[in-house]
């Protein structure tokens, strides 16, 4: 089968779909990537790459990457240059497939931000009758109301028939998070299967030995809507010598938090930057909890994140509200708080602290047993794969 995948981001960029797509080679596929030219999260071009309108590149397990180029200052030039960088992409990988779907017999969407991205998908479909599905992790339009865009009449009858016309493409609709199925109903007719994602770091850890501190951890991206400025200034502020916060990861808003440590001087805190995907098993060995926190606007997305923390056997402390928080209270993973609440958030870190053993060694069972049952990868990429070939 020849599968085109469509994404924003791919090799060297850090995304599940980097490890979907060397499974369907290794399985006899042949697969052919459409994407844009590397710089997340950095808002900068990768070294060895080179920001030209369109490029051919094999350089993940020799599968033909296509790439368009990339609008930068998406994350520091307000919301005009995120617009932009979205009809950019839009717009030129609906040329690419307006010249090359004829190459494919199946189009797999790989839905991470705007939904424009999809735009190509209507090409495929209906100049080129192929059969595409697309994975969304991100729901529009609340997603752009997030993002600070008025809801005025126009702009939502403008967003609501983009979305409904990028869905008609796909004959197959399939989302990350179980709370997006109802969310999509008014856009599309069609059945929206869910889909987790999962993990490629999937051994589990042993217990980190105790030492009389707690360490706490949070790993990913730094920006916006992860809503650290809270949890720095909760943790800070409790200034206990038994626990110690590690921020683990690069964005835009790290210059900004450490900033905020120092002035405050919290001196608990340590930032370590980003770090390569293939360390994260030994940072999440080094911890004892580790976070996941989101603004209260994002309570519908579960992060990538939740399905290597629970792998890893970690207790997790939800700073969320939503399907991830209802999954950590459901399955008795660790504790929520709200994410709006700053006190809150502290008295969640001191009960964590001065939680038991037996409560973390019930927690990281839980935490396993879960990966193992529901977000196995084994089972979800044979579902994916079941449902786009046939």
């Amino acid at each position: 089968m020849k599968i085109l995948i469509l994404t924003e981001r791919f090799f060297p960029e850090e995304f599940l779909i980097n490890d979907l797509a060397a499974e369907w080679r290794s399985a006899g596929h042949e697969v052919e990537v459409l994407t844009q030219v590397p710089s997340y999260p950095g808002d900068r071009i990768f070294s060895g790459y080179r920001n030209r309108l369109f490029q051919t590149t094999r350089e993940f397990h020799e599968i033909p990457v296509h790439r368009v180029r990339t609008v930068l200052g998406y994350n520091t030039g307000g919301v005009k240059r995120k617009i932009v960088n979205y009809l950019s992409f839009a717009f030129w990988t609906s040329l690419w497939a307006l010249a090359n779907g004829w190459r494919c017999d199946r189009v797999f969407a790989y839905h991470t931000g705007p939904l424009s991205m999809a735009s190509a998908g209507m090409i495929f479909r209906f100049v080129w009758w192929r059969k595409c599905m697309i994975w969304t992790q991100d729901v529009w339009p609340d997603t752009v109301y997030s993002y600070g865009i008025r809801p005025t009449l126009p702009m939502r009858l403008f967003l609501n028939l983009v979305v409904r016309s990028i869905y008609t493409a796909f004959r197959t609709i399939t989302v990350s998070c179980p709370g997006f199925v109802g969310k999509l109903k008014p856009y599309t007719r069609k059945k929206v299967v869910f889909l987790p994602q999962w993990t490629t770091h999937d051994t589990p850890l042993p217990p980190r030995r105790a030492d009389g501190k707690k360490i706490f951890m949070f790993a990913g991206n730094i920006g916006s809507v992860q809503n650290l400025d809270k949890v720095i200034d909760a943790f800070g502020k409790r200034n206990r010598a038994d626990a110690e916060l590690r921020i683990v990861g690069g964005g835009i808003y790290l210059d900004r938090l450490q900033k905020q440590a120092v002035d405050n001087g919290f001196r608990n805190i340590v930032f370590t930057g980003r770090r390569p995907s293939e360390e994260m098993p030994e940072y999440f060995a080094e911890s004892d909890v580790l976070i996941i926190s989101l603004k209260p606007e994002f309570d519908l997305t579960i992060p990538a994140k939740f399905q290597a923390y629970i792998a890893a056997g970690r207790p997790i402390l939800g700073l969320v509200r939503g399907d991830t928080a209802d999954l950590i209270r459901q399955h008795d993973l660790g504790l929520v708080a709200d994410p709006a609440d700053e006190a809150a958030i502290g008295r969640a870190f001191d009960a964590m602290c001065e939680a038991p053993a037996a409560r973390f060694a019930d927690w990281r069972e839980h935490a396993l047993a879960l990966s193992r049952d529901e977000f196995s990868r084994e089972k979800t990429i044979r579902n994916m794969t079941n449902l786009l070939v046939h």
